[in-house]
């Protein structure tokens, strides 16, 4: 680019300038409706974009999928709920048995924006989430104009176009699935901001406090940012500011202030981090086993389509195939062309340049090396939804963009750099297009890149129409093609109405561009993974009310659960306290204790499937609610027989239309807390090979019925199991893998299955689980064989069609089942029938390792639990909240306080007002091991009083015999630390501000400046300007750097060349002129025009 006049970068932070009256500018005429628009224009894009997808009130659909649909609109109601005084803030029953809930909280839910969905009526919890949706998005083009305002010197109008660009980047776009990280993109301009101010004049305030409120919105993405900061900050000091830094002293001050400040944010949101990190260090740290072998994750050529419009790729993370998601990098085709023009630009330092280009290469080697990629994820693989950091990126690139944009007012574009640059786009995406058909992912579903504009038939609320689709590669070299010229125009323009009229009309396209992909991003998620409809919600409005009268009913505390869902975290909408729960803040030893009981566990969640009396008994589940026309194939043996009906309810289900739903009472549960026989601490764990010999154990440790032979326990046999079966292959043949029952499907077999015979002994319910260390999905039928024919019958059909019980090792339906009672002698066949996986037709396999087949003695289970009935703790339900428990019970000598409450830190127990000691340690765990392996050991021997573990999973209390009263009390470990670390942070952070008043040069001429404007004086110039001062170059000065010494000609010459500039200008481009520290405040001079002071005066 060719030199005209070359301007330096306003400083980071420059003052207000007053106006010609000596006021200062007004905020709400001159800037607050540019930031308003910044505001305004993405989120109307987004919402558009939503309206012409169909959301309701539109149309049908609604903005749940994936996570936010799963998960995150249940936690959502719950802290609503939290709120407005139903639950607790710090411990939620509606988990895992239960749990702490602040970790859930700062994990999701504790962004400012959160108040939006609290303070809105419920029945408008989906809208309001896109409400929060819409201001995140627009709030990220707020702070991003004014950090290209503030930082790159970009004028009102165009720091709208980069706001609306970096508010639509691809991460805001497909994350808005996910909206706590979207508190990322909001407050990284701010913090970025700070920085820049902390490094070249020593202001704090501004990199501590978005810093701190972003730890404490989400302490995940925060992570990421940090780490982020870091690099920047290092590259800032020695390649960014213009600051001038005159030896080790700098530095090292610069560095201590930093260290200084960072310390502050940790205080501040130590409150929230503490919690969180606790709460993940009970099974996230350990969920799965790092791979950190060296490989890399895509071809960079990959990369090219990744900066294009209408790119969205996948949210997917199956390593290995096409199915793994590529980084969300996207920041508008504007900005792309931009790049260049930032490397050839003579006016941005070369510093400038390595800087960045340290930024970019770091960020690049971070995605595409899998072992760093992983460190920025916490260490682990993410689970979908890959590369969460790659918003840091895109505002690398857009900072880039913003700086180089306002020197193109100086700087010639000349035609052949356009071209140059234009070629090289293409070149970029023509070499990407020819190796396209091996990226090309879901191309059933949707064409990651089009080469062309193209068509789909799509289907909205039964209706079917035409989709047209803009497609990726034409439609952005149009857009290359458009923004190049048109910086070409504006880089030679000379008037000042052209310049703005040109960018009005980069406005213009690039709201265009923007919204086309917001529209085009939203279609192809829900195309991989589907937005829901409004309707399907409609139960979980109508659910408290059922909770409510159940509560009438009983206002005690105790576990309820269902035997249908809408997903697994309902519980947390209803109100319901149970076991289905879904988070990655999960407590490993729950989870795993809960499978040992044969309930249905995935991964890091638990559901109430596979349930039995002895284990929903055991875990105090005292109530059902079942609905007989809904659930899957199984869901009628979800209902415990021995349950009694009380009452029946009205409720509107997943498809909008009133429903009943009975609920049904279970005799024998347990309270939430029991005496029992002490034998119970003297079993460690129970394995998760055979359920039914854990609950055996369980039961029989707690009832004492455990005989000790050579030291061994017997347990009573609650569950009696049946002979071995026989199994019969059709199609198919067995083999042994690693110990178990591996059945191969012949190749192209019609029906591959295998049969499993038994004979039923008793009238007693009959119980199934078949264990697999590899399960894989087959589909399961059940039959009796009739005596008549010897064929295997239906009981429901009467025929040769099996009953069928649905899909078995596939997502929740891998658990114990209920197959029913029979008469002593019957001949029962389960048939499991293996699937076709794949499009070729080929059938796959099955993998038993063990078939376990029992029977319950319900009579001699029932006798047994109502002793234990006798002596329940009996709470106090007038002081009894969620995390303070208090009640009486009677102890006897030999026994000891059984809870089904989990073990983990943030428990003060207390015995009669005494606080009590803990008795177990937490076991020093081998290399390699899992959290759930990870055995508490009970130190209980010579103790009278204290807490103890059980099972390695709930609390235990160890009491000497008499009356006594029990309390518990949580409080979130790390919560008490965080309040003295916040009183503290904020005393620091005061005393900070007012030491920078007193002595930071930039704040000082502030208030200088506003001292002398109450007086009615004129403003002085600002003191303590940390940047290197503007230098204006007229345009026959030499293009060299000017020597400290000249002679006194040219001095004179430069200073009437400038004063003559300053005599054309109007009075908008002398007001300009001031803010950008063109012209001094003071004098009115030229600055570096070669006067001292006595140039022209003041412009009037």
């Amino acid at each position: 680019m060719s030199t005209t006049t070359a301007v330096s970068k306003k400083p980071a932070g420059a003052l207000p300038t007053p106006d010609a009256n000596g006021k200062r500018q007004n905020f709400w005429k001159n800037s607050f409706p540019f930031y308003a628009a910044a505001f305004l224009i993405p989120a109307l894009l987004t919402f558009i974009a939503y309206v012409l997808f169909g959301v309701y009130p539109f149309n049908v659909r609604s903005v749940l999928t994936l996570d936010l649909n799963g998960q995150y609109v249940h936690y959502f109601e719950a802290i609503r709920d939290a709120f407005w005084g139903g639950r607790s803030l710090l411990y939620s029953w509606e988990r895992n048995l239960s749990g702490g809930f602040q970790g859930v909280i700062g994990y999701y839910l504790a962004s400012p924006f959160t108040l939006i969905v609290i303070l809105l009526p419920r029945k408008m919890i989906l809208e309001s989430l896109m409400i929060m949706q819409l201001c995140k998005i627009g709030a990220s083009g707020v702070t991003f104009s004014l950090y290209a305002r503030r930082s790159k010197g970009v004028d009102n109008l165009s720091s709208v176009i980069f706001g609306t660009m970096y508010a639509l980047i691809a991460f805001n776009a497909i994350q808005m699935i996910d909206p706590m990280w979207l508190d990322g993109p909001i407050f990284l301009p701010l913090i970025i901001l700070g920085v820049e101010y902390l490094v070249d004049d020593g202001r704090k305030l501004n990199y501590i406090i978005p810093l701190a409120i972003l730890f404490i919105a989400n302490f995940y993405i925060g992570y990421m940012v940090a780490i982020f900061v870091a690099i920047y900050f290092i590259c800032y000091v020695f390649f960014g500011s213009e600051r001038k830094f005159r030896g080790m002293e700098d530095y090292l001050k610069v560095f201590g202030l930093m260290a200084l400040a960072t310390c502050i944010v940790m205080m501040l949101s130590y409150i929230m981090i503490g919690p969180v990190y606790h709460a993940l260090s009970l099974g996230k740290f350990d969920f799965s086993k790092p791979d950190y072998t060296f490989r890399t994750m895509f071809n960079p050529i990959e990369l090219v389509p990744t900066l294009l419009p209408n790119q969205y790729y996948s949210v997917n993370v199956d390593e290995g195939t096409r199915l793994y998601g590529r980084p969300e990098i996207y920041c508008g085709v504007l900005t792309v062309t931009l790049l260049p023009l930032f490397y050839l630009s003579k006016s941005i330092r070369r510093n400038r340049k390595i800087g960045y280009s340290l930024l970019i290469v770091i960020l690049f080697f971070s995605m595409w090396i899998k072992p760093i990629n992983m460190m920025w994820h916490g260490g682990q693989d993410p689970n979908w939804l890959p590369y969460r950091y790659s918003f840091l990126l895109s505002f690398v690139f857009l900072s880039m963009a913003a700086e180089v944009f306002p020197k193109l007012k100086e700087e010639k574009v000349s035609f052949r750099i356009s071209s140059f640059i234009f070629a090289g786009i293409s070149l970029l995406v023509y070499l990407f297009s020819i190796q396209m058909k091996n990226f090309n992912y879901n191309e059933e579903k949707y064409k990651y890149v089009a080469k062309l504009p193209y068509t789909t038939e799509e289907t909205l609320d039964g209706q079917t129409f035409t989709r047209y689709w803009l497609g990726t590669i034409a439609f952005g070299l149009v857009l290359a093609a458009i923004y190049i010229f048109a910086v070409n125009v504006f880089s030679q323009a000379k008037k000042k109405t052209v310049r703005t009229g040109l960018i009005l009309a980069l406005a213009a396209v690039v709201t265009f561009e923007e919204g086309v992909n917001v529209y085009d991003t939203i279609w192809k998620v829900h195309k991989e993974v589907y937005y829901s409809e409004h309707k399907t919600y409609d139960e979980i409005q109508s659910a408290p009310a059922l909770v409510d009268e159940l509560k009438q009913y009983d206002g005690g505390l105790y576990r309820a659960e269902k035997t249908f869902f809408r997903n697994v975290n309902d519980n947390q909408s209803w109100g319901l306290r149970g076991i289905s729960h879904s988070s990655s803040v999960m407590n490993a030893r729950i989870i795993n204790f809960i499978e040992t009981l044969g309930y249905t566990t995935k991964s890091y969640e638990t559901r109430y499937d596979g349930n039995t009396p002895v284990a929903d008994s055991l875990l105090g589940i005292k109530y059902v609610f079942d609905d007989p026309n809904r659930g899957h194939d199984n869901s009628e043996n979800l209902l415990s027989p021995y349950y009694n009906k009380i009452y029946s309810s009205k409720y509107i289900n997943n498809s909008s239309k009133e429903a009943t739903v009975d609920v049904y009472e279970n005799p024998d549960a347990l309270a939430i807390g029991c005496m029992a026989d002490d034998d119970i601490i003297r079993l460690s764990f129970l394995g998760n090979d055979n359920p039914f010999n854990s609950m055996n154990n369980f039961m029989s440790s707690l009832t004492g019925n455990t005989p000790d032979y050579s030291g061994v326990l017997e347990p009573k046999a609650y569950f009696r199991r049946l002979a071995d079966p026989t199994v019969e292959l059709s199609e198919c043949t067995e083999k042994d893998y690693n110990g178990q029952h591996c059945y191969d499907a012949n190749p192209q077999a019609g029906d591959p299955t295998v049969r499993i015979h038994i004979t039923a002994d008793s009238e007693d319910y009959i119980y199934m689980y078949l264990k697999s260390d590899n399960p894989h999905k087959c589909n399961m039928w059940l039959g009796v064989k009739d005596p008549a024919d010897g064929e295997y019958k239906g009981r429901k059909t009467g025929t040769v069609q099996l009953d069928g019980f649905g899909p078995y090792y596939e997502g929740y339906d891998y658990s114990i089942v209920n197959i029913g009672k029979f008469n002593p002698g019957d001949e029962i066949e389960v048939r499991l029938t293996i699937l076709q996986t794949d499009k070729s037709g080929a059938n796959e396999y099955v993998m038993v390792k063990d078939f376990q087949f029992y029977t319950l003695d319900y009579e001699a289970f029932h006798n047994d639990i109502q002793q234990l009935k006798q002596s329940e703790w009996k709470l106090d339900m007038n002081k009894t909240k969620d995390n303070y428990l208090t009640g009486e019970i009677d102890v006897a000598d030999g026994q000891i306080m059984y809870t089904s409450i989990p073990l983990e830190p943030g428990w003060t127990i207390k015995v009669d007002g005494k606080k009590i000691p803990e008795l177990y340690t937490d076991s020093i765990r081998n290399e390699g091991e899992s959290n759930e392996m990870h055995v508490y050991q009970n130190n209980a021997a010579n103790a009278s009083v204290g807490s103890v573990a059980i099972l390695n999973a709930l609390i235990g209390i160890k009491m000497p015999a008499g009356h006594h009263t029990v309390t518990m009390k949580y409080t979130p470990p790390g919560f008490n630390t965080g309040l003295c670390t916040l009183f503290l942070g904020i005393i620091l952070l005061v005393l900070l501000y007012n030491k920078d008043k007193k002595t930071n040069k930039v704040l000082l001429a502030r208030a200088k400046e506003k001292e002398r404007i109450k007086k009615g004086l004129p403003a002085e110039a600002p003191e303590g300007q940390t940047k290197k001062p503007a230098v204006i170059k007229s345009k026959g000065a030499p293009s060299a750097e000017i020597p400290e010494k000249k002679p006194e000609s040219v001095k004179e010459e430069a200073a009437k060349a400038a004063d003559k500039e300053i005599e054309e200008m109007s009075a908008s481009e002398y007001l300009a002129a001031v803010e950008t520290k063109q012209i001094n405040k003071k004098t009115g001079t030229k600055k570096n025009s070669g006067g001292k002071g006595k140039g022209k005066k003041k412009k009037k």
